[in-house]
């Protein structure tokens, strides 16, 4: 069993059981804190050029996962170097700093086998 941990509440000041929150689920004081935290990550004067990064990563994810359904992984990494191109020369973004998009391609291939192809000389 876990030991408990006590703290303060940092808006209301009354004892928390760490533990005990974070196994059930979470009070709407600690979901509000955290956002809080997050939102502090960020730096506020480039922070719009943060979420437009973030936004491009999901588009790109999107745009791969629906391909995955018609290609096999080989063209998907095919498909991506080809835009990670692109993006570098004409909008200067470098994709392969996309850490959920280069996961997601390598997920896809996982039992992948390519084929074997015999020439005949």
């Amino acid at each position: 069993m876990a030991e408990c941990i006590i703290t303060t509440c940092l808006t209301c000041d009354d004892k928390v059981d760490i533990m005990c929150t974070m196994n059930n689920c979470e009070s709407e004081e600690i979901v509000e804190a955290a956002n809080i935290a997050i939102s502090n990550l960020l730096p506020t004067k480039s922070r719009s050029l943060y979420d437009i990064a973030y936004n491009r990563e999901n588009v790109l994810l999107a745009y791969f996962s629906e391909n995955a359904k018609n290609y096999k992984s080989s063209t998907l990494w095919a498909q991506y170097s080809m835009v990670k191109s692109c993006l570098i020369i004409y909008d200067n973004i470098d994709i392969s700093k996309f850490p959920k998009l280069i996961a997601f391609l390598k997920r896809t291939g996982d039992g992948y086998q390519a084929k074997k192809i015999y020439r005949k000389y």
